[in-house]
C-alpha cells in the first residue's frame, strides 16, 4: 500500500520523533494539535498544523486527504484518549490505516480493539532510540514493517538476569541472527544509570546482570530466548 499523505496526532516528545523522521516521506504531512502550546511548539519545528478536538466529525480530513492513501499516528499523551480517537476515526473511515501508541500492554489491547491497525508500546522503545535505529538503512526497513505492514515482528525489552548464560559475555561475542534469529538494537546498562548504548556505536558491551536489551524479531523467537534466559520482557 503507498500513502501520499500523513497525520500526526498530538506533539509529545515521541511524537514529534515520529514527524521528524517520516515528514520528508509524504507528499502532505500535518500534525493535528489539541491546544496552543503543540501548535506553536509544532510550527517551531517546521511543520503545518490544524487544531482538533476528540468530538470531531472528520470533515477536515475527508476535505483536504484521500482516506484510502492516509496513514496517521495517534500519538496524544493519554491512553484513553488515544483510543477515544482511534475508535472516532475508525467509526468514520474503513479503510484508514491507523497506528497508535500505547503506555502499556493492557491499553494496547484496547488500542487494537478499538479499530488500530498497528499498536506499539512507548514502553517498548524511546524516541531516542527510534531516532538512532532510523540512521541505519537496514534497521529503517525492519522499522518499517513494524509499523506500516501487519507483520509479527516485534520490538521487546529483555531483562537480564542474574545467572543467566549471557551474564559475562561481550556483545559481539554472540551472534545473535544465527543462534537466536533476533536483532539486537541497544543496550540499557544498568551500572551506568540505565543509560541507552546503541550498537551501531561498535562498542563492544560486557552484559552484566539486570542490563536490558532492546532487540527486534518474531515474537516465538523473543521468547524462547527470555525463557533460555530466565529474564522478563515488555
Amino acid at each position: 500500500m503507498t500513502y501520499r499523505s500523513a497525520i500526526v496526532f498530538g506533539f509529545n516528545e515521541y511524537a514529534k520523533q515520529i514527524a521528524l523522521q517520516i515528514a520528508h516521506e509524504y507528499e502532505s504531512f500535518v500534525v493535528f494539535v489539541m491546544d496552543d502550546n503543540e501548535r506553536q511548539a509544532a510550527e517551531t519545528a517546521g511543520f503545518e498544523t490544524e487544531h482538533f478536538d476528540l468530538g470531531e466529525d472528520w470533515k477536515s480530513i475527508e476535505e483536504r486527504f484521500n482516506p484510502n492513501e492516509l496513514i496517521v499516528f495517534c500519538a496524544l499523551n493519554n491512553d484513553a484518549e488515544n483510543v477515544f480517537l482511534t475508535i472516532s476515526l475508525r467509526s468514520t473511515f474503513d479503510q484508514l490505516s491507523i497506528i497508535a501508541l500505547a503506555g502499556d500492554q493492557e491499553s494496547a489491547t484496547k488500542m487494537k480493539s478499538a479499530g488500530a491497525n498497528k499498536v506499539m508500546s512507548i514502553l517498548q522503545i524511546t524516541a531516542n532510540v527510534i531516532t538512532e535505529m532510523l540512521e541505519k538503512p537496514t534497521v529503517t526497513e525492519v522499522l518499517h514493517d513494524i509499523l506500516y505492514e501487519n507483520s509479527s515482528l516485534k520490538i521487546a525489552q529483555i531483562t537480564v538476569p542474574k545467572g543467566a548464560f549471557l551474564v559475562g559475555k561481550h556483545l559481539y561475542d554472540i551472534d545473535w541472527a544465527r543462534d537466536f534469529d533476533i536483532l539486537v538494537l541497544a543496550i540499557v546498562d544498568h551500572e551506568l544509570s540505565a543509560t541507552f548504548s546503541f550498537t551501531a556505536r561498535g562498542h563492544n558491551h560486557h552484559i552484566d546482570p539486570d542490563d536490558i536489551l532492546v532487540v527486534v524479531g518474531y515474537e516465538d523467537k523473543i521468547a524462547a530466548l527470555t525463557v533460555l534466559m530466565g529474564g522478563e520482557n515488555v
